[in-house]
């Protein structure tokens, strides 16, 4: 049993040695970076040439060279952004070319150095120069280089740290900091500034995936930035979703030319003496603008008026200085002989359910009416779906679009975080266009269309002069009884004054329908006025309802290790 347990102690050792001894932490420590050296040279034109001199020790290690990697695409709050990389070349201390392979890969540039048939070990000094472009920050009042040193991908430690950023001029203006450590550290390294030109950073030795960044601000005219129009064009290369709100638009357009540009008609406007057959003013109102509106159903009571369902009464009374003006409906036929639904239901919304001669007050049926109102406007759509003026109800059609828009509109608080501002920006328009796109989607049948141009020739017919009806060949004679009929369509297309001005020496009595009882002289254009105050007070009214009560950032500002451009990392292969 001694023996068992002194060979299991054995084993044991020997395990824990060979885990130790040959783990991929225990090999990595024999390599590290007994220099690292790096130079920014700022051009005038922005770009900035950057030379790093890395000597690199392998230990007893036989690799073919090392490998590294730079990230040239960032996000910012912005959007995205990303780095031009060029002239790139690697030589050892005496100029000797290695050979190198590059690569891109999800925004990461990868250098891959040395010969994949040859073997190297002990101490190799690489100096990898490279162009980069796009990499300064411009402020308002100053510009700013904000980079990554050493990047935290580095898995050795790094020896012997130092930094050179060189301007194209020199300033006594010049801002400088420095961070070293893991990512988001603010632990500070050292620098000074030489000459009014350049600046020099150097740290502590690090350890494995720490980091250096450094910071230097200086004035501007320094540098000459990019133009406009150059950081436009980089910013729509960089960020493709700028290209949504185009993408939508197109799509929205096709889909308007296939689904929701109405059927051609016969193309001319004729003067109509009547309104297409069977339609009421609602009717004619939703036609014209394949909605249905509060003016649509004040119109429409009118029209009830007109054919005796109803008697309106203008009535006013004095509260405190001012005068205050109320509408009274009597009830005079049952709205049971009416063909259309949305009659009857303002009919039953103005009555509620009341007897032939009761009266009820406008102002009576403010937040009540509403619940009727959406009935209205539904069944009116009904009605000219089930007459075949429109495939669709231009509600559920419009209502479709407009929940798509606002959704994708919506989705712009989401993508702030992914795809910047201007990410966010461009789903805020796509919903838009989107939005824009819903109230023209409808579309009328072709049978609508004729339709439409008939209203538009009625319309033309209620809005002639009176010294061009000559040019109306049988046109009805005017009569009071004319001028009632249509009155209710006027009111629809809102050409009521012109109607009554046609009317204004031959109508002088007050129809049995409607009374204000005002003592002056009763005329045409004084009835289309009372009514066009009726209207506006209906459309409040009608409409109302209960209200519920409700009563790319700085190096210099919240930086750290790891903040800036640059960086990466690398290791041997």
């Amino acid at each position: 049993m001694k023996n068992l347990l002194k060979e299991s102690k054995k084993l044991l050792f020997i395990f824990i040695f060979t885990v130790t001894c040959f783990s991929p932490q225990a090999l990595l420590a024999a390599e590290k970076i007994n220099n690292f050296e790096v130079t920014f040279e700022i051009n005038t034109d922005s770009s900035v040439d950057i030379s790093e001199e890395i000597t690199y020790s392998f230990g007893n290690a036989e690799r073919h060279g090392i490998r590294k990697e730079i990230p040239l695409k960032y996000k910012s709050e912005k959007g995205n952004l990303s780095l031009d990389i060029s002239n790139i070349s690697v030589t050892d201390e005496n100029g000797d070319s290695y050979k190198f392979s590059r690569k891109n890969s999800q925004g990461n540039f990868s250098l891959k150095i040395g010969d994949a048939d040859k073997l190297v070990t002990g101490e190799k000094t690489y100096i990898i120069n490279y162009t980069i472009k796009k990499a300064l920050n411009y402020f308002d009042n100053h510009d700013e280089f904000y980079w990554n040193a050493i990047g935290n991908g580095w898995d050795i430690p790094i020896e012997n740290i130092s930094a050179k950023v060189i301007l194209p001029k020199e300033s006594s203006e010049i801002r400088k900091d420095c961070f070293i450590g893991r990512f988001g550290s603010q632990e500070k390294c050292f620098s000074e500034v030489d000459n009014n030109k350049e600046i020099i950073f150097w740290s502590r030795d690090i350890l494995a995936n720490e980091g250096v960044t450094l910071v230097v601000g200086f004035p501007k005219n320094i540098v000459t930035p990019p133009s406009l129009a150059t950081r436009v064009l980089e910013t729509i290369k960089d960020n493709m979703v700028v290209a949504l709100p185009l993408i939508v638009l197109l799509i929205m357009f096709s889909l308007w030319r296939k689904k929701g540009k109405d059927p051609k008609g016969r193309g001319t406007i004729i003067a109509q003496y009547d309104a297409p057959k069977g339609l009421t003013p609602i009717e004619i109102g939703t036609l014209v603008d394949e909605r249905v509106q509060s003016k649509d159903v004040s119109a429409q009571i009118i029209h009830l008026a007109v054919r005796g369902y109803l008697k309106i009464k203008k009535s006013k009374k004095k509260i405190l200085l001012f005068n205050a003006t109320d509408y009274e409906f009597e009830k005079l036929k049952d709205e049971k002989g009416l063909k259309n639904e949305f009659d009857r239901g303002i009919m039953k919304g103005l009555f509620a359910g009341n007897k032939i001669g009761k009266k009820v007050k406008l102002s009576s049926l403010k937040q009540k009416f509403y619940k009727n109102f959406s009935k209205i406007i539904k069944n009116t759509y009904r009605a000219l779906v089930e007459k075949n003026y429109f495939p669709k109800s231009p509600k559920i059609v419009t209502s479709i679009y407009l929940t798509i828009g606002v959704l994708v509109a919506f989705v712009s608080f989401f993508v702030i975080s992914p795809l910047g501002w201007i990410g966010a920006i461009s789903f805020a328009i796509s919903g838009i266009i989107i939005i824009i796109f819903s109230f023209i989607m409808p579309v009328k049948t072709k049978k609508g269309v004729l339709a439409y141009e008939q209203i538009l020739g009625l319309k033309k017919y209620l809005t002639v002069a009176e010294k061009d009806r000559i040019y109306f060949h049988n046109a009805p004679s005017k009569n009071p009884a004319q001028f009632e009929k249509f009155l209710p369509y006027a009111m629809a297309l809102g050409v009521h004054k012109e109607w009554s001005e046609q009317f204004k020496d031959i109508y002088q009595g007050s129809p049995d329908w409607y009374t204000d009882g005002s003592p002056s002289t009763f005329s045409s254009i004084a009835l289309a006025n009372s009514l066009a105050e009726f209207s506006a007070s209906a459309n409040t009214a009608i409409a109302s309802s209960p209200s519920s009560a409700s009563s790319g950032g700085s190096g210099f500002s919240g930086g750290g290790s790891g903040g800036g451009f640059g960086g990466g990392g690398g290791g041997s292969w």
